[in-house]
This record gives structure tokens, sequence and C-alpha cells, in this order.
């Protein structure tokens, strides 16, 4: 979906779908919004805060965002998402809570049943946009789906393993690779991620940050633990915040959205730098 093309009437949608999951339809608290009578889309987007990722100077990817919580959790958000393909967005939700709570500490356990709650609500919600009519990632790989089609006669590049716990997006990143000429195989948790690299000793793994059973920290330290396989580059990704250190030890990292060009720059880049070492 085009900015443009934004009316009041998806955003009315898109909340409702929201909050009906996120507090129920009784009588909790949620966030009132008004919206705008006039003024178009612009005056919709107003609405919301305007953030732009940038990793890579001359990569910049938007997203808007209105922090709406949940029952349990007030800073999560509803995002009109920019990623993959320049200038469309799309509805989606972020947890909003990737702060570091290690094993050791009091509330470990609270925590991670707050982080599991907002995973599955997120999964939620979004599945309630798309059944409401709005565009969703399922749109966007829908979208990339079709642009790519007749790909598999581009000539083979090499063979990526895709490991993301978010299927649609998964899906989109696939349909991008093999229109580059890439042959692909995605899995979508950390666990079979690690199974499938040993299986297919893919010339790249591609490894979201944050994944259920393993995650793309310990992805990538069982991977380096295993003689078969720990010269296979490592292309982390994630949403959420990531220290420099956790960074460093990945062969490269993309932060969440990205565009379409800085996906291709930087497997190349990390295809390049192992170009030598594997040889």
């Amino acid at each position: 979906m085009r900015l443009g093309a934004l009316t009041a009437d998806m955003v009315q949608r898109a909340v409702a779908v929201y909050q009906d999951l996120a507090y129920g339809t009784g009588s909790r608290p949620r966030r009132a919004l008004e919206l705008p009578t006039g003024g178009g889309a612009e005056a919709l987007l107003a609405l919301f805060q305007k953030e732009q990722v940038e990793t890579i100077p001359g990569h910049p990817c938007h997203r808007y965002s209105l922090r709406l919580g949940n029952r349990n959790y007030p800073f999560m958000k509803l995002l009109l998402q920019e990623h993959l393909v320049p200038g469309e967005f799309f509805f989606a939700v972020d947890t909003h809570d990737q702060m570091e709570i290690q094993p050791n500490y009091p509330d470990y356990e609270a925590w991670m049943a707050v982080r599991r709650f907002n995973r599955d609500l997120k999964r939620r919600i979004e599945d309630g946009f798309r059944q409401a009519g709005l565009d969703t990632c399922a749109t966007l790989r829908q979208l990339l789906t079709e642009a790519c089609a007749g790909a598999d006669t581009v000539p083979c590049r090499g063979v990526v393993l895709i490991v993301d716990d978010e299927e649609d997006l998964a899906a989109a990143v696939e349909s991008l690779l093999r229109r580059k000429g890439f042959r692909t195989y995605k899995v979508f948790d950390g666990k079979a991620g690690v199974e499938a690299a040993v299986d297919l000793r893919p010339d790249l793994v591609l490894c979201d940050y944050e994944m259920p059973e393993l995650d793309g920290l310990q992805v990538l330290e069982r991977l380096r633990a295993d003689p078969a396989t720990r010269d296979i580059p490592v292309l982390l990704n994630s949403a959420g915040r990531v220290s420099m250190a956790d960074i460093q030890r990945a062969d490269g990292f993309l932060a969440k959205p990205f565009p379409e060009s800085l996906l291709f720059e930087m497997i190349d880049r990390v295809l390049r730098s192992k170009e030598v070492p594997r040889q």
C-alpha cells in the first residue's frame, strides 16, 4: 500500500482489531484515539510517530508507529511498516520488548512469560489485520512472489538458508533472493536452522535474531562450534536492539526494516569477505 492510499477507515479497522485482541471487548482500559475527519493521509499519519532506519547511509527505510500497548504490557505498538520494497507499507505490530534480561535476574521467568504473550498476541493481531482486509506482510509476500515469477531461470549464484519465525517475511525475502539467482531453503525456528545448515551446507545463512527454540546468537554459536558449519557466513537481522558485541560475532548485521538494495549489498559484502577463506 502506498501511503497516499491510506484512509481513516483503514486506520479505524486496524486500531479496532488491535485493541479488541490486545484488551478484549469488555471494559478494560485502552488508549482513546480520535481520528481526524479531514486532511487525508497526511492528517492520519500525524497520529503516528515517524521513524527512519538507515543502517547504512543511502539505504533508508521508514515506519510509522503508534503506541497502544496491551493488557499486560504498555509499550507494544501498531505500525505502518516499509520493508524490502521502497514506498510499499503494510500494517504490523512491534512488541517493543527487546530489553536484555539475563537468566540469573530475579524477574527473568516473568519477563519471558510477557515476551511469549506478546509474540502470540502480535501474530493474532496481524492475522486479524489480514482478515479485516488490510495490507499486511502477507500482501507484501504476494506482491514479491508475483513480481519474481520465472526467477528460477536465472543462473544459480549459491544457496541461502533463511531462518525466520515470521513466515511471510521469510517468503518475501525468498522471492527476492530467487530473483537474484540464489536458491533458497527456509525454516522457522533456530533449532531447525542449525539442523538445516548441517544438512545443506549453504553458502550463507540469513538468520533472524529473535526466534523460538534457539535465538540467532545460539544458532550462530552452534554453527561455529561444529567444524562442518563453522565457516558458513551468517548474516543476522533484527527489529530489536542488538549490542555491538553480539553484532560483531556474526559476519554481518541488518536492522529491520531494510530495503531490498541494502539486503543485497550486505549479502554481496559478506560473501566477498568469505570468498578467499572458503576456497
